[in-house]
């Protein structure tokens, strides 16, 4: 198989003393594949997800669940988990594995090289639009899942609160006044927060939408699938391919205009998001690239 890494070997003798009838000759860690979970490629068949922390088990637990639900119902392939590891002791999620979805992750560099074709970036749009609006109008229910109870403002006051207890100490003063401005000013817009919760993707930007002979081809990594802001899911879209992709995506779903306000304020938000969890996980690399702006 050729030479690994000590944690991709540790990772494998997880396969196989899990998986003992599992063959199989060739295994490829893959980059670029978020910050919650560790991923490989296995003979080019199959994906292997390995969570990094207790709380990305959980969520990888939680999508395990939800994904069978949602076969059937969506009009893009999404995985279908065939294969799943817990620990005897603790019951936490080791790993699960599902068959190889076809197309590549929509990176932004792949997408800045598809811009100059209107026609493509208007299918990309298409298929995005149209994903997002049936996953949107699914019931809940009929997936298993119900609202937390939380309102999206309770939500991110609860987020303000963390940002300034635990990341605060890590930024400088103009960065800490300016955070500080823009969550006052969102969270006191009472007009802001009129939200209609409904089943949402979660993480639904550039590493979770797959592309092939420019179409998307799949939609992967359901773990903050829940019942909440359908502008969350338009915000990873904004940061990930930007105003005028997104400006098409509605025009092909127009019911999602009403959360852009809502999606920028996220959007201005994700580097200290993705900072919080790291600092959760114990995950200095991903700590680091959160807070560096803010330093």
């Amino acid at each position: 198989m050729g030479a690994m890494t000590l944690q991709t070997d540790d990772l494998l003798k997880s396969i196989r003393q899990h998986l003992p009838d599992f063959a199989f000759e060739r295994a490829e860690p893959l980059l670029s594949t978020g910050q919650f979970n560790t991923v490989l490629s296995i003979d080019d068949r199959w994906i292997f997800r390995f969570p990094k922390s207790p709380q990305a088990a959980a969520d990888l637990a939680r999508e395990l669940e939800v994904l069978p639900r949602l076969q059937g119902k969506l009009p893009l392939p999404i995985p279908q988990p065939r294969f799943q590891a817990r620990d005897a002791a603790s019951g936490h999620l080791l790993f699960m594995g599902y068959p190889l979805l076809p197309g590549k992750p929509l990176l932004r560099e792949k997408f800045a090289q598809l811009q100059s074709d209107s026609g493509v970036v208007d299918g990309l749009a298409h298929d995005m639009a149209r994903f997002l609006r049936t996953l949107h109008a699914i019931a809940p229910a009929d997936i298993g899942l119900a609202p937390s109870g939380e309102s999206a403002r309770t939500e991110w006051a609860r987020i303000c609160d963390e940002v300034s207890d635990k990341l605060y100490p890590f930024m400088r003063a103009d960065a800490r006044a300016a955070a500080s401005t823009n969550f006052a000013r969102a969270l006191a817009d009472e007009g802001l927060w009129q939200v209609d919760a409904c089943l949402i993707h979660g993480d639904f930007g550039t590493g979770n939408i797959l592309v092939r002979d420019g179409r998307v081809s799949g939609v992967i990594d359901f773990g903050f699938c829940n019942v909440g802001d359908p502008a969350q899911d338009l915000g990873a879209l904004l940061a990930s391919y930007g105003e005028d992709f997104v400006a098409r995506v509605c025009r092909h779903y127009p019911a999602l205009r009403v959360g852009l306000r809502r999606a920028r304020f996220y959007m201005s938000n994700y580097a200290l998001i993705q900072a919080l969890y790291a600092l959760r996980d114990g995950d200095k690399d991903e700590f680091e690239d959160g807070i560096a702006a803010y330093r």
